[in-house]
């Protein structure tokens, strides 16, 4: 299996802050719903049709140029079908105008050129014109910076990075732990550029993970903040309080803090002002990743957090 053909099989089930993802059931989703935030899947059925089907005619006085855009991958009927798109989506910047109207009167809405550059990509790729429209949907609400509360959380990497990667994640959730050193290898990759920043989101499917939490919590208190994120991620499928205090021990931390920090109020409730912020943010699963406010995903910056991190240091 090719890597595009893995990644199509991914993006058709989840794409919320790395695929895949621990989903949680309808009941307990932000919003009521589960899956909410996921991004359309990228192998169209309708994609065998031309690139202009579902595409509504651009307006007379549609604009044919794209500035900035590297259209030279489209053939003659694709490009056709891209000034379609670009005329008649709007901008990413929320502004009152047209995707090609940002391209060429606010060359400082850099997402709008980033869209329109992946509408371009996408039609060279053979989409359709609708399997992009949704796509386009997904990626300006994942664009949209969202304002995150990153104040006395833990960080690895330089605290005064400019680019703030941020995961809400649960200790109980598989895809969290597998996620966890790529994130942190990501960050090391850019010399005190970039930072990461961990929320707790525990999940209520999993009985043991706001203990887990709170746990991290109260070793942080004593410094060891990453020793034990690493120890409940390796022990994840057995994090009993019995479990957990022998994890203190083996960190050598203090136990009678240990144990009174884990049973205060002041932890619990940080893990529960990072849990109601993602609510807020109605974070489809764990983990979910922002990388300056923006929200991660795998359909643009090549897929990847380095590439994302790279992005936000150019703005």
């Amino acid at each position: 299996m090719t890597a595009t053909s893995r990644f199509l099989a991914a993006v058709s089930l989840f794409v919320t802050a790395c695929t895949p993802a621990c989903t949680p059931p309808a009941a307990e989703a932000p919003g009521g719903q589960d899956g909410a935030g996921k991004a359309p899947a990228k192998n169209d059925p309708s994609s065998a049709a031309s690139p202009s089907s579902g595409a509504s005619a651009a307006p007379a006085s549609a604009l044919t140029e794209a500035p900035g855009v590297d259209l030279s991958g489209l053939s003659d009927a694709q490009k056709s079908a891209f000034f379609d798109v670009i005329n008649l989506e709007p901008s990413a910047c929320g502004k009152p105008h047209s995707l090609a109207r940002s391209l060429a009167d606010d060359p400082s809405c850099r997402d709008s050129l980033v869209l329109a550059q992946f509408v371009a990509d996408r039609l060279a790729e053979g989409a359709t014109a609708t399997a992009i429209k949704k796509e386009l949907a997904f990626l300006r609400k994942a664009l949209t910076p969202r304002e995150i509360d990153i104040e006395d959380r833990p960080v690895w990497g330089n605290p005064r990075a400019p680019v703030a990667v941020v995961v809400f994640a649960d200790f109980q959730c598989p895809h969290c732990r597998a996620e966890a050193p790529v994130l942190r290898r990501a960050v090391d990759k850019f010399g005190g550029r970039a930072k990461l920043v961990f929320k707790y989101f525990p999940l209520r499917m999993h009985p043991q993970g706001k203990n887990a939490a709170i746990a991290a919590e109260a070793a942080r208190a004593q410094g060891k903040f990453w020793e034990m994120h690493d120890l409940l991620f390796e022990n994840q499928e057995d994090l009993s309080d019995e479990r957990i205090m022998g994890f203190a021990r083996q960190l050598g931390l203090d136990m009678k803090q240990f144990e009174r920090d884990f049973r205060s109020e002041k932890a619990k409730a940080r893990v529960a002002e990072d849990r109601a912020e993602g609510e807020k943010l109605e974070i489809p699963g764990t983990p979910t990743v922002y990388v300056n406010g923006r929200e991660y995903n795998e359909l643009l910056f090549g897929g990847t957090v380095e590439g994302w991190i790279d992005e936000a240091l150019k703005r």
